[in-house]
């Protein structure tokens, strides 16, 4: 019997789809929302970008973007046109202020973030692209432990998962290292910890959680740093500009730029199969039937 993925497994045996791509791809997330993660997203891009490494930040938070509001841009067209196929990737692409290149995601459309088998072949074609034609490829995930969010972490092969000290958001920053660490093809985990008082508060809630992941779930952590309290980040917000751009010697800013030096963004590595598996994941292998529903 056919299963839903058939007709696009039909599609994707009739087109050749790039495989091999240059970019490095890396998911940012959280456990839960107001953590400062697309803050750090947006922060992260834009360090990247300085080194002179061709940067793309994707807003995966599908159904709830705002980076376009962080950068304070104004797209005529989205992530929900280009799914949809109203608009081409060079339409929907945008130039952003630190020299990045946005692909805005669809504020306030909720039927995105149930994907359609035609919609996912769209999107899958333009991420294609877009690992192909950069160096770096950031994507900006939803908060949570949905499916989206972790199909998203585990095809980039690499996810920085983003807490601060408060307990909610470190409770909900292990349940998500705990649900990778169950993953067959689990990615690599960096943490960071942000809104911190002090490096000493850092150290010390990176420590416990990194000890606890390696000591109850057999998974290894990698810390990259800190990000500083820094009212500078609230006030850079009003104002529709990253902090980094607007206030590029601030304690925020600093943070952002080391975390960005631990990861090793300036590098090129590749992106480690990240088409493989977004296809496996979303559409089977076309070579072998399956009875998984997407």
């Amino acid at each position: 019997m056919r299963d839903q993925a058939w007709r696009l497994r039909k599609m994707v045996e009739e087109k050749v789809f790039p495989v091999r791509g240059r970019a490095r791809v890396l998911a940012v997330t959280s456990g839960k929302g107001g953590v400062g993660k697309t803050n750090i997203s947006v922060g992260l891009a834009i360090a990247a970008a300085a080194s002179g490494i061709r940067t793309v930040l994707l807003d995966g938070d599908l159904g709830l973007a705002n980076i376009d509001v962080l950068l304070d841009l104004h797209p005529r067209k989205h992530l929900g046109h280009l799914i949809d196929g109203e608009a081409s990737l060079e339409e929907v692409l945008i130039d952003s202020p630190g020299g990045i290149q946005v692909l805005p995601g669809a504020s306030g459309l909720t039927r995105v973030a149930d994907l359609g088998n035609v919609q996912k072949q769209r999107l899958l074609e333009a991420v294609a692209r877009l690992v192909e034609e950069f160096d770096l490829v950031l994507i900006d995930t939803g908060a949570g432990i949905s499916r989206a969010v972790l199909d998203l972490c585990i095809c980039a092969g690499e996810v920085l998962v983003v807490t601060t000290p408060e307990p909610t958001a470190v409770v909900d920053a292990y349940a998500m290292l705990k649900v990778f660490s169950t993953e067959a093809s689990a990615p690599k985990k960096w943490l960071v910890v942000n809104q911190v008082l002090s490096r000493g508060e850092a150290q010390q809630v990176s420590s416990r959680m990194i000890g606890l992941a390696q000591q109850f779930l057999g998974s290894e952590v990698n810390g990259c740093g800190s990000v500083l309290l820094d009212p500078r980040v609230r006030a850079s917000v009003r104002r529709r500009q990253h902090f980094s751009l607007a206030y590029p010697s601030c304690p925020a800013a600093k943070g952002v730029k080391e975390v960005a030096h631990n990861l090793g963004l300036a590098g090129r590595a590749g992106s480690h199969g990240f088409l493989n598996r977004l296809k496996e994941i979303w559409i089977g292998d076309p070579s072998r039937p399956r009875e998984r529903s997407i």
